[in-house]
């Protein structure tokens, strides 16, 4: 059976965060037990917390294991409600009323957004061309975009099963794609998925690395690298299948950023746009665990405030505006 390809899901939420480290589980505690509606997308774990290591300086514990305190940060968050989908926000409406994110599965509507994304996504690990590239041929999201590309070339660049998904699923969106693995992977799939691939026809390129991409308005060649030399793709399109560089999203979205790609806030967490904070690393503020807890708390509350006093202007109810 092969991959089907769905539109996104639409939710609902008061509040949504933006990440589950510190400061989105701090901030999804405060919103949830406040009684406000409360989704947080936790992205692909880049939590520091999630390396699992010793910490020593989090009030209230001599020391305790990483995991553990980042599983008692995520079981108060949902002990008062707060629901935590295993999903990476891709694209953003953050101007309109309600704001809007959309990630693999779900077109989620909020009232107010909360950023805790984590240590920005630095240059040096993005592909000589992504970031000038991003929505003009770079994308993160094959059931956001494929359509886009039905009937053209594009190369597919990620390992993994999820990857593997992504893949058929823009075969059978019918676009001509060729699935890049990485210098050091082969393909090494369940027996039903990867039988299916290698019985789709798709080009596959194994302990093969993207090294660049050029094109100048939109994105026009795919340069491959593996040992005994280099390849050249044409394509109208690179989809990527790793979490999605901060940066170039949040400015996308018309969110001030400060020279380190950091996101600008005041000392009440809220960015340049109104209805939208931000807490924790991203704005590399203390880059402590316990500074962050304490900026996603001042963020959350800060935006029960915010929808509080919308729906003050409003006659007891939020706006309903199409973006």
């Amino acid at each position: 059976m092969g991959v089907k390809t769905v539109e996104p899901i639409s939710l609902k939420t008061e509040i949504l965060i933006l990440g589950a480290g510190p400061a989105g589980l701090t901030a999804g505690l405060y919103s949830a037990r406040a009684g406000r509606k409360t989704i947080i997308l936790e992205g692909r774990g880049r939590s520091r917390l999630a390396s699992g290591y010793r910490v020593e300086n989090y009030p209230g514990f001599l020391g305790i294991d990483s995991l553990e305190l980042r599983a008692k940060f995520r079981q108060q968050a949902e002990h008062f409600g707060a629901q935590i989908l295993a999903e990476e926000a891709i694209d953003f409406s953050l101007s309109t009323d309600p704001k809007y994110a959309v990630s693999r599965d779900h077109l989620i509507e909020a009232q107010a957004v909360i950023f805790a994304t984590g240590k920005p996504f630095t240059k040096e690990r993005m592909i000589p061309g992504e970031e000038r590239l991003v929505g003009a041929g770079i994308s993160y999201c094959s059931t956001c975009d494929g359509p886009l590309y039905r009937g053209q070339k594009v190369v597919a660049y990620g390992s993994g099963q999820e990857a593997a998904e992504d893949v058929l699923a823009l075969k059978q969106m019918g676009v001509e794609v060729t699935w890049v693995l990485g210098r050091e992977n082969e393909l090494a799939l369940p027996a039903p998925l990867g039988h299916e691939l290698l019985g789709s026809g798709i080009p596959i390129r194994a302990k093969t690395a993207v090294s660049r991409i050029e094109g100048e308005v939109r994105l026009e060649k795919v340069i491959l690298s593996r040992e005994g030399g280099e390849e050249e793709i044409m394509a109208s399109a690179l989809f990527i299948f790793r979490d999605a560089p901060t940066a170039p999203f949040l400015a996308k979205a018309g969110l001030e950023l400060d020279q380190k790609q950091c996101l600008l806030v005041d000392r009440f967490q809220r960015t340049n746009i109104e209805g939208v904070f931000a807490a924790g690393d991203v704005t590399c503020g203390g880059m402590q665990i316990v500074s962050a807890a304490g900026e996603g708390a001042v963020a959350a509350m800060q935006a029960i405030a915010f929808i509080r006093k919308k729906a003050d202007r409003n006659g007891g109810q939020p706006s309903k505006k199409e973006p």
